[in-house]
């Protein structure tokens, strides 16, 4: 029996013990290739679990392991190693559908409307809800798309998105979403800092 995938907030890592069975498989094909001795096989897994992620390619995984675990690195184990990072990414994907599914996330937007979500750096993006996906993320056509002619769509979480002319959430509005006990630990921690920062100002003015 799967565990459900309860609450609001979207998986967005692979939990470790997936990561170790992803790597033991990874590992015991590796070890068919000729690619991995029979005595490392044992240790082979947590090995890949614990250095590997998504954005490491093999090279980048197969330096860190010769680095910290003394493999033996070569550009075949450098290339087997490359689909760890796809495996975590196809693991997180079927994670996230599920949750989804299990917890009944519904759309705030509906096809036509306009939205933007948010850049790491930068203006927000801003584009036209196209069509809605499943695992809880819109198809978005980018407003630089429709100008070209680009058949470009962006896939964003639901989550990630505010209508057009809608303020940005604050960071303080963002934590007040969390479990009480937690909030209020914040909270507590914040007027702390606070009281410190006077007493600190009170020392300094004459």
């Amino acid at each position: 029996m799967t565990e459900l995938l309860t609450g609001l907030v979207r998986p967005t890592d692979v939990p470790f013990p997936d990561r170790l069975r992803l790597a033991a498989e990874l590992a015991a094909q590796m070890h068919e290739a000729g690619l991995i001795r029979a005595d490392r096989l044992a240790d082979a897994p947590h090995d890949i679990a614990t250095y590997g992620d998504f954005t490491k390619d093999g090279r980048e995984l197969g330096r860190d392991l010769a680095r910290y675990e003394a493999w033996r690195c070569n550009d075949a184990v450098y290339a087997a190693l490359d689909g760890y990072g796809r495996l975590l990414a196809e693991r997180l994907e079927a994670l996230q559908l599920r949750w989804a599914a299990e917890n009944e996330i519904q759309p705030r937007f509906r096809v036509g409307d306009r939205v933007v979500w948010p850049k790491v750096r930068g203006q927000d993006n801003m584009g036209t809800v196209v069509s809605i996906e499943p695992g809880g993320r819109y198809s978005i056509q980018h407003d630089n798309a429709a100008k070209t002619g680009s058949s470009l769509r962006f896939l964003v979480d639901f989550e990630a998105c505010r209508a057009e002319g809608e303020p940005a959430p604050s960071r303080l509005s963002s934590l007040k979403g969390l479990p009480g006990k937690i909030w209020a630990a914040i909270s507590a921690l914040l007027a702390l800092e606070a009281m410190d920062f006077t007493m600190r100002v009170g020392l300094l003015l004459p």
